[in-house]
C-alpha cells in the first residue's frame, strides 16, 4: 500500500513539474516577445493564421516553403534593398561566394548564337568541368537529352543548376564539329577575385571582381609585381563589382594611401568609427573604372581615391550606398542579412544622399559592350572606358 502511494505521488510530482515547466515556458516566452506589445499580438496572429491554413486549407501546400516566403517579406516590408532574408541553402551559397567560392562546374557562358546552345568562354582550372574534358569553345546543346538550342541563356542555365555533389549529363558540340556527351559533378570551385596584367605604356591594369575573401590579399600581390614589371601607372577597374567585406577595402586603401582616415563607420546612434592608414604608401599615376554596377566597397572605393586626388574616375555614374549590413543565422538554419550602419567617405558624404559618384569622365558604354563586359567577353580596344583611362594616364 505505502509502494503504490510512493508511485501516485511520484507520478503526481512529475505532472506538477512538467505543468510548471509548461508555464515558466510561456512566461519566459511572453517576457521575451513582450506580453502585450504589437510584437507579440502579431506574432499571435501569425501562429493562429498557420493553424487555420493547416486545419481548413482544402489543397496540398508545402508548409516549408510557406514559412519561408513569410520570412522572406517580413524583411522586404522594411523597404531596404540592402537587407533580406535567406533560405538555409541560399545562406549556404553567400557563405560561399563570401569566401570566393561557389558550387558548380566551372565554367562561364554566353549565348552561343551559330548553335543556339550554350558556348564555354572558359574552363576554371582543377575545376569538376575540366576534369571532365569540357574545353573552351564547347558549345553545350543539351541537358539531361533536352534540347536547349531554342532555350534563352536564363532558362538554358536554369536547367543545369544542381545541388552540391549532383551530376549533370551535357551533351557538347565541340570545335572539331563532333558531339559527344559528359557527366560532370557539382562541386565547390575556387575563384580568384582579382585579376592583373601589364598594359602598353607600362600601365599595370588590376580588375577587382569583388571585396571578398583574399581580395586584398590577391590585389597587393598584384600591384607589387607589376610595379617589378615596370608599371609606372595603374587602372583600378572595379565595374560590376558588388562589393565585399569592410576589411578587405580598408586593407586595399591602407596599401595605397599615407596616413589619413580612409573608413567612416556610423553606429545607430550616430557614433563615428574612423579607421585610419598607415604611413606607407604607393602613389602612382591612377584611373578607376565604375559603372551603375559598382557598389558598396567597389563604390566606396573609387569615391575615396577620388577625394584624395590619388586617381581620377571613369565610367558612368555609381549606384548611391552608404548602408552596412550584418548577416545573423536564424534558427531555421537559414539567415537575416539587415542593414545596421551606415558609412561616410573620408570627406564624411553619404553617398546614398549624394546619389552616387560622378566621375571625372562620364563615358557610358552601349549595352552590347556592357553585356560583353560581364561576360568578360569585351575587347580591350572595343573598351572605350578603358582606352580613356590609358588616354589619361599616357599624357599625365
Amino acid at each position: 500500500m505505502k509502494k503504490q502511494l510512493s508511485l501516485k505521488a511520484a507520478a503526481a510530482l512529475m505532472l506538477c513539474a512538467s505543468a510548471l515547466t509548461c508555464v515558466l515556458l510561456l512566461v519566459f516566452f511572453g517576457l521575451y516577445l513582450g506580453v502585450g506589445t504589437d510584437l507579440f499580438g502579431e506574432i499571435r496572429t501569425y501562429i493562429t493564421l498557420r493553424r487555420d491554413i493547416k486545419q481548413e486549407y482544402i489543397g496540398d501546400y508545402d508548409g516549408k516553403a510557406v514559412s519561408e516566403a513569410a520570412l522572406s517579406a517580413v524583411v522586404t516590408a522594411l523597404g531596404d534593398k540592402w537587407s533580406y532574408y535567406m533560405t538555409p541553402e541560399e545562406y549556404q551559397e553567400y557563405l560561399n561566394s563570401s569566401n570566393n567560392q561557389y558550387s558548380g562546374l566551372g565554367i562561364s557562358v554566353k549565348k552561343d548564337d551559330a548553335t543556339g546552345g550554350i558556348l564555354v568562354m572558359d574552363v576554371f582550372e582543377g575545376s569538376s568541368a575540366a576534369k571532365a574534358g569540357i574545353l573552351e569553345g564547347d558549345s553545350i546543346t543539351a541537358i539531361d537529352g533536352k534540347d536547349i538550342t531554342k532555350l534563352t541563356l536564363k532558362d538554358a542555365t536554369a536547367l543545369i543548376d544542381r545541388q552540391l555533389g549532383q551530376t549533370v549529363k551535357l551533351t557538347i558540340l565541340g570545335k572539331d564539329g563532333k558531339t559527344r556527351e559528359i557527366t560532370a559533378e557539382y562541386t565547390i570551385i575556387e575563384t580568384h577575385p582579382v585579376s592583373s596584367e601589364l598594359l602598353s605604356g607600362d600601365i599595370g591594369y588590376i580588375k577587382i571582381k569583388n571585396f571578398e575573401g583574399s581580395a586584398a590579399d590577391e590585389f597587393i600581390k598584384a600591384a607589387d609585381d607589376l610595379v617589378k614589371q615596370g608599371a609606372k601607372s595603374f587602372v583600378f577597374d572595379v565595374r560590376n563589382n558588388g562589393g565585399g567585406r569592410v576589411s578587405e577595402l580598408k586593407k586595399i586603401l591602407d596599401y595605397l594611401l599615407p596616413s589619413c582616415d580612409i573608413f567612416i563607420a556610423v553606429e545607430k546612434n550616430g557614433k563615428e568609427d574612423v579607421s585610419v592608414s598607415g604611413s606607407s604608401a604607393v602613389k602612382l599615376p591612377s584611373v578607376v573604372l565604375v559603372n551603375s554596377y559598382s557598389y558598396s566597397a567597389a563604390e566606396y572605393f573609387a569615391a575615396c581615391l577620388q577625394e584624395y586626388k590619388y586617381a581620377s574616375v571613369v565610367g558612368q555614374h555609381t549606384t548611391g550606398k552608404n548602408r552596412s549590413q550584418i548577416t545573423l543565422e536564424l534558427p531555421d538554419g537559414g539567415a537575416l542579412h539587415i542593414s545596421s550602419g551606415e558609412y561616410l567617405t573620408p570627406h564624411r558624404v553619404s553617398l546614398t544622399k549624394q546619389g552616387g559618384i560622378t566621375p571625372d569622365v562620364q563615358l557610358e558604354l552601349s549595352e552590347a559592350d556592357n553585356i560583353l563586359l560581364y561576360n568578360g567577353a569585351l575587347d580591350a580596344a572595343k573598351d572605350t572606358q578603358l582606352q580613356k583611362a590609358i588616354e589619361i594616364l599616357k599624357q599625365s
